[in-house]
């Protein structure tokens, strides 16, 4: 009797415990749009769990690096609160953003290089910039040092590679543009794909460098060759870009892509 009345209860406590995991974890599978998906087309996953402070997203790539992660107010995830992790290609940390409780910028923000080191450190109050905010370049040179008042620049000193201070009109953050727009660009793509009658949906990954070119082009998920290569060529046809500027220097931009060649009925 002892035994049977034990083994109930474990069963019981054992439900309990499963019940209250789903009921505060979940895991859904993303597209590359971030839409929910059947987890064999999916191009990230994602796990929310209950936290102390809110609930905790992870986003996942499917190399099984964090893309990103954050405090959110409720499991819905449309209120972010705390800190928010963005991490780059390689699973780095990329830039950290504080959230108050109403879902502002609020707090201190740092950006990193690719080897972890803050290159760029600033502040933000109620969404917006306040006080110093200073920029370095890749190698650590101080690039710029600015001062804000509720999200307006108060005054500003440059540098530039060589430690010089220079005197010229602040250009806070442009980014790269090229003849037509990207939006153009876009749907030349498509159209050229679907003629080429490719229809799976996909990610075109790449870098717009300092000099305007198009670097280190990827496709997740690969495609057939043949298929990779229309894409490839079509990307070096692109000129003439302008490349993106911080704090008036030209900077690397990272282009991430998604190209929709077919609405999956799947999606939620």
């Amino acid at each position: 009797m002892f035994y049977i009345k034990k083994s109930a209860l474990f069963l019981l406590l054992f439900h309990s415990i499963l019940t209250f995991s789903q009921r505060d974890s979940i895991v859904n599978y993303l597209d590359n749009t971030y839409r929910l998906i059947e987890k064999d087309k999916a191009s990230y996953t994602q796990t929310i769990v209950k936290k102390s402070k809110g609930w905790l997203r992870t986003v996942y790539k499917r190399d099984g690096n964090i893309k990103f992660q954050g405090i959110y107010k409720t499991k819905k995830t449309k209120l972010k609160t705390g800190n928010f992790k963005q991490y780059n290609e390689n699973g780095k940390i990329k830039s950290i953003t504080s959230f108050n409780e109403k879902g502002k910028k609020d707090g201190i923000y740092y950006y990193f290089n690719n080897l972890g080191e803050v290159i760029t450190k600033g502040y933000y109050k109620n969404d917006k910039r306040e006080g110093v905010w200073k920029y370095s370049d890749e190698n650590k040179n101080n690039r710029a040092r600015i001062i804000f008042k509720k999200g307006k620049v108060v005054t500003y000193k440059l540098w530039d590679e060589n430690g010089e201070e220079f005197n010229e009109k602040l250009i806070l953050w442009k980014q790269p543009k090229f003849k037509g727009g990207f939006k153009t660009f876009k749907k030349m793509l498509i159209k050229h794909l679907k003629k080429n009658n490719l229809k799976t949906n996909f990610i075109v990954k790449c870098h717009i460098n300092e000099d305007g070119d198009v670097v280190n082009l990827s496709i997740v998920p690969e495609l057939e060759r043949e298929h990779e290569k229309i894409i490839i060529s079509f990307f070096k046809t692109i000129k003439d870009i302008e490349p993106a500027i911080l704090a008036n220097r030209k900077v690397k931009y990272t282009v991430e892509l998604p190209i929709l060649l077919e609405k999956d009925p799947n999606y939620k």
